[in-house]
């Protein structure tokens, strides 16, 4: 009750004050609302923060490689920008290379799609929303709000309390583009940006009741967890968000009876025909229990039942009791030992062992020490192997009491690196969206089952079309699927 209270009080400070003095001291005018609000972070700050974590978020998952895509993105990013409620940030519109389903901002004007959320829009309406929605992050400043109350109540970064219970743990190792990805926003932000997503697209023409539907594809989706988060875990639902995004778009129509509002279907259709949908097996792939990198030539085992997140600058591994993480990673270097030495500095890793070997005929040096994470003590264990010009790095990680348990699964996946020569693990496609017309009236079952989708595929298939698998299509309707 005490941090409550304390918390209610410093707060209420902006509501009680309009003078300059105490904008300049800590609170600012939402430039959403119009209202005072408590804010520690200057617009300057927000646009720096930005900056910097953008840089690091596109060399962590990568930017998507199709300038087609890319430029379609940025040309629609700024035109709606431009009539928010903050036009003269400097945005920035990028679509990132994962399959996980996403749209999220960073301060500043950072806006980010993943060719995964692209994939499951079904018309320019939808898309538009969620744009919408992500710039309402941004102009209502909500990242910068969770920070300034987070410093606050004295909690610096507030690890245990504004970012997800998962990301905590292995924070000290995170960089800033990615702990803002794990930011946890509240129901009311989501609210905020629900509204702001139907004000922003309506305003720029679309049809917002299809931000409503999409929607409803989300909830009908199942998400598996990665280093990048999924929607579900960074835009928490504030409550029946299908028909209050609805009822908003409809009133906001109301106003304008002879305005036709965009839908874009066919023209969206058109763009992604041909995206790459699911994982991309050319940037790694698991296969009967090892990791597989075609791009790169290298292997190694994955432990047995652990989960895997993969990504252009880094793997993670996972035990499901989440007790450790087996993290692996590549950068330049002359020795494994120096890379061993600059690793544990950058770090601020006490190191109590080290010793060299060999691998797989690559020379290597094995790491022990600890390093501090909030009120804990965590353990590492780290394996650096040079092969060529390269470093490759395994960082095992978990509590003191539990290394014991597993150190051995972590010298046995970084002792099972070697070099990949067998065409048949580097010659691989990815799947693709293939979108199709359909011929004579039929149910999507039967149209799918036509285009040889497996029958225990028809659920995702129809969720990827905005579609009930029993759905009757007239003929000439388009829909996607994956090949």
């Amino acid at each position: 009750m005490e941090t409550i209270s304390r918390r209610k009080a410093l707060a209420g400070i902006c509501s009680l004050t309009g003078s300059s003095l105490f904008i300049g001291s800590g609170c600012a005018v939402n430039p959403v609302t119009g209202k005072s609000q408590f804010m520690l972070m200057s617009e300057s700050k927000e646009i720096a923060m930005g900056q910097q974590a953008h840089g690091e978020i596109v060399q962590s998952y990568g930017s998507y490689g199709d300038s087609t895509i890319q430029s379609w993105f940025n040309d629609r990013g700024q035109e709606m920008a431009h009539i928010t409620h903050r036009p003269n940030l400097p945005y920035n519109f990028t679509v990132l290379d994962s399959p996980i389903i996403n749209a999220f901002a960073v301060p500043g004007g950072y806006v980010y799609v993943t060719r995964g959320i692209l994939a499951y829009f079904n018309d320019e309406a939808q898309f538009a929303g969620v744009l919408g929605h992500e710039l309402g992050h941004v102009n209502a400043r909500h990242t910068a709000a969770r920070y300034s109350k987070a410093q606050l109540a004295n909690l610096t970064l507030g690890i245990g309390t504004i970012f997800s219970e998962e990301f905590a743990r292995y924070a000290q190792i995170a960089s800033l583009g990615t702990s803002l990805l794990f930011l946890k926003f509240s129901r009311d932000d989501e609210r905020e940006a629900d509204k702001l997503g139907v004000e922003y697209s309506s305003a720029d023409g679309y049809d917002a009741v299809h931000m409503s539907e999409f929607f409803h594809t989300l909830e009908r989706m199942h998400p598996s967890g990665g280093s990048l988060p999924a929607w579900q875990s960074t835009h928490p639902d504030p409550g029946d968000r299908i028909n209050a995004t609805k009822k908003m778009a409809l009133a906001y129509q109301s106003k304008y009876p002879d305005k036709k509002f965009i839908i874009r279907k066919n023209e969206y259709y058109d763009l992604i025909d041909g995206i790459v949908f699911g994982d991309d097996p050319r940037q790694g792939y698991v296969k009967d229990n090892m990791f597989y990198h075609p791009g790169m030539k290298f292997m190694f085992p994955v432990p047995s039942g652990w989960s895997v997140s993969n990504q252009p600058s880094e793997v993670r591994m996972s035990p499901e009791s989440e007790k450790s993480i087996l993290i692996f990673n590549a950068g330049s270097g002359d020795t494994p030992r120096n890379a061993a030495t600059k690793f544990a500095e950058g770090n601020e890793i006490t190191v109590t062992n080290t010793v060299d070997l060999q691998i797989n005929g690559m020379s290597a040096t094995q790491t022990t020490g600890q390093m501090a994470s909030g009120e804990d003590t965590l353990a590492v264990i780290s394996y650096f192997i040079k092969n060529n010009d390269m470093i490759y790095a395994f960082h095992g990680l978990s509590a003191e009491a539990d290394v014991a348990t597993f150190s051995t699964v972590y010298r046995t996946t970084a002792t099972g690196f070697n070099k990949l020569t067998n065409k048949n693990y580097l010659d691989v496609k990815p799947k693709t969206i293939e979108v199709r017309t359909v011929s004579g009236q039929k149910s999507l079952r039967n149209v799918l089952n036509g285009f040889g989708v497996p029958e225990d595929q028809l659920e995702t298939i129809a969720i990827l079309n905005g579609m009930e698998p029993d759905d009757s299509l007239p003929s000439g309707t388009r829909v996607k699927v994956s090949s």
